[in-house]
């Protein structure tokens, strides 16, 4: 399985998806996971390189991110809103929310210490 996560160093979910300027992208199998690549991205809740002030959900900064993730089958990220997770769900990226340890996600289930 392909997944995404939102961190700023590589080592913790520790980003809000919404903020995040980089996704860390693995391969999963079982509890081994192999880096496949970072992506950089401007976040979603930018425009120009600016914050956004507002938080309406945007169709053209969601596509944005969402072309850099489409090969992914599932989200790490500490949080996300309710707009854009729904069109995750809509396009088949499961959306799990967590603040665990990078290394951990193979057996994460969202009640992360």
């Amino acid at each position: 399985m392909r997944i995404a996560v939102t961190t700023s160093n590589g080592v913790k979910v520790d980003q809000h998806f919404g903020k995040a300027t980089r996704f860390d992208v693995y391969d999963v199998e079982g509890d081994e996971m192999k880096l496949v690549e970072t992506r950089e991205v401007t976040s979603y809740c930018s425009a120009g390189g600016q914050p956004v002030a507002d938080h309406k959900f945007s169709s053209d900064r969601f596509s944005t991110v969402k072309e850099k993730l489409e090969d992914c089958e599932k989200l790490y990220t500490m949080q996300i809103g309710e707009k854009p997770k729904e069109q995750f769900d809509i396009i088949g990226i499961a959306v799990q929310t967590c603040t665990c340890s990078v290394d951990k996600i193979p057996g994460c289930s969202g009640k992360c210490k």
